[in-house]
């Protein structure tokens, strides 16, 4: 059982091209069920955000809608990366599916019915949460069992292209389903697609990864060894805490999206969506050239700065009051968004041992879950300074903590010494 990990992971490693990504068939059963789910999930950002100002005409009590989303990786993130590495993954991936579209049936039924009340929408997303926190590090930890070592930074970035493609048709189309069949008709639309995912999921090929024979540990123990393995390296530490501050800013940045959308820059649903979609657009140019200019030395840095591109844009959109203005900024954002998102899986996957990844992706997904904290000001600031106050103050305590982290985690700042095949990596860590 790998305890450890090396400290810093070195030695030379060759990266893949995008062709033979694609030609592997398993590859792409997982990214085209991918694209279905990632789809649905920034469309439901957008319904959810809108759907809930209708509701509540409250911006705090939109925040805490998606605050509510978030928090099941607080809780539970750690534990079922953990249970990713000790059970079948596909089958958790198809049991993750399978939630996401009950909920979403369930919810669009609510709707349609006139009778859902706040609490009980706080209640389905809190569940809708605790799907994505499963399906968060089971399909990424897939993504990397069915591609060679080499291939894994290619993969994700194929798979976060077709993501950030997703950032703008998802959004784009959620706005007009709100003004053509209504927030129910999108939420039944996501139950549909996502039964639909859960079939493609049930075609994977896919041969569970033996646990050493060794591996006695139980749950708890096993929970506990993967918050080791990930402390054992700077680099992985470094990654993680830059997802902290991200997403110490990200559940009140997309909350707000919405709500300045509406109120300060007076756009209907359908403008509110191509706000979204222009971030989105950006993100697609951004994944694209990371997929094919990047190299792995590079990772930490576009990684590290591009955060803070998403940051310092995010910042310009809080203070602007011109749509044009707001566009363009989003736009620019995401090619902050993008990197972020490219990299944080890559550099985890390639700083892990495959056995170690599900858990890996756990404790990212407890970095993830850390961010709603940040959110549970948004009301009180909203009240004290307005909405685009708010989320300024947001975003500079964002923008703080980067800075901390550059001096703290230098490794984030440099090319990176890329790490060895994971069977030298399993050497290294030793049982």
């Amino acid at each position: 059982m790998p305890a450890t990990s090396s400290a810093e992971p070195s030695g030379p490693a060759a990266d893949a091209d995008l062709r033979s990504v694609l030609r592997n068939e398993q590859f792409r059963r997982i990214w085209v069920a991918g694209i279905l789910t990632s789809m649905m999930r920034w469309l439901d950002l957008l319904v959810l955000g809108v759907f809930a100002f209708e509701l509540t005409d409250d911006a705090g009590r939109v925040a805490l809608v998606l605050v509510a989303r978030m928090l099941p990786r607080l809780f539970f993130g750690v534990a079922l990366g953990t249970l990713a590495d000790r059970v079948n993954r596909k089958r958790m991936w198809v049991a993750s599916n399978v939630g996401l579209g009950v909920v979403a049936a369930t919810l669009g039924l609510l709707i349609a019915s006139g009778a859902l009340a706040y609490w009980q929408l706080l209640i389905a997303v809190f569940t809708t949460g605790v799907f994505w926190a499963a399906e968060f590090p089971v399909r990424r930890a897939l993504l990397a069992d069915v591609v060679p070592e080499e291939a894994i930074g290619p993969a994700v970035s194929i798979d976060w292209t077709t993501d950030s493609l997703n950032r703008m048709v998802g959004p784009a189309l959620g706005g007009a389903l709100i003004v053509t069949v209504g927030a129910e008709g999108a939420y039944l639309l996501m139950g549909a697609v996502f039964a639909m995912a859960a079939l493609l999921a049930t075609r994977l090929r896919y041969a569970a990864i033996e646990r050493d024979a060794a591996d006695t540990e139980g749950p708890i123990a096993h929970l506990v060894s993967g918050l080791r393995y990930a402390r054992s390296s700077r680099l992985i530490v470094g990654a993680l805490m830059v997802t902290v501050a991200f997403n110490a800013v990200f559940p009140s940045y997309q909350s707000m999206i919405p709500v300045i959308g509406k109120d300060v820059l007076g756009a209907d649903p359908v403008g509110v969506g191509f706000l979204s979609a222009t971030e989105g657009l950006g993100a697609v140019i951004a994944a694209l050239l990371i997929a094919n200019r990047s190299t792995t030395r590079q990772y930490p840095r576009i990684y590290f700065f591009g955060t803070g591109l998403f940051l310092v844009c995010a910042l310009g959109f809080s203070r602007s009051e011109v749509y044009a203005l707001s566009a363009a900024l989003l736009f620019t954002a995401g090619f902050g968004f993008s990197s972020f998102a490219t990299m944080q899986t890559s550099i985890l996957m390639r700083a892990s041992t495959p056995a170690m990844r599900g858990r890996v992706l756990g404790v990212l997904s407890l970095a993830i879950g850390a961010g709603p904290l940040g959110a549970l000001q948004v009301a009180p600031l909203v009240a004290a300074v307005g909405e685009q106050g708010a989320l300024t103050i947001v975003i500079l305590e964002g923008l703080a903590m980067m800075l901390a982290i550059g001096v703290v985690w230098p490794q984030m700042r440099r090319a990176w010494r890329v790490p060895p095949p994971a069977a030298e990596q399993s050497t290294a860590a030793g049982a």
